[in-house]
């Protein structure tokens, strides 16, 4: 018998993604074209604070020594305001130590976590 556990981790960078309230929404593949072989693109959004993320698999294609093609893997992060359509492109190490995303509209998410301490007046 199979079982379904939500609380088994997935990969820090999903988690990463989770933390900062992104949702998953679709994967697609880019065939290949003239500029270059074809991208795996795994998009994610937060739908919330109008920014969405993209997950990009790429490769980069170069000629060796004897004319051998050489494929690297290479994956990176596109970050995209909605609002202005502005995007940032960074690795995933770099995105891996981020710990706050602002928007255009000034909203910063994840939101700082505040500790409520109830104060009591004992006199």
């Amino acid at each position: 018998m199979k079982a379904l556990d939500f609380t088994k981790k997935k990969s820090k960078l999903v988690d990463k993604l989770v933390k900062l309230g992104f949702h998953y929404q679709s994967t697609d593949k880019e065939p290949a074209s003239l500029r270059g072989p074809s991208r795996l693109i795994t998009t994610w959004a937060n739908v919330m604070n109008g920014v969405t993320l993209q997950i990009i698999d790429a490769y980069d294609e170069r000629r060796g020594a004897n004319d051998e093609l050489i494929t690297t893997p290479r994956k990176y992060v596109r970050i995209t305001d909605d609002c202005t359509n502005i995007s940032v492109t960074m690795s995933i190490e770099e995105f891996m130590e981020l710990e706050r995303i602002t928007n255009s509209n000034g909203s910063t998410f994840p939101r700082p976590e505040t500790s409520f301490e109830r104060i009591t007046n004992e006199n």
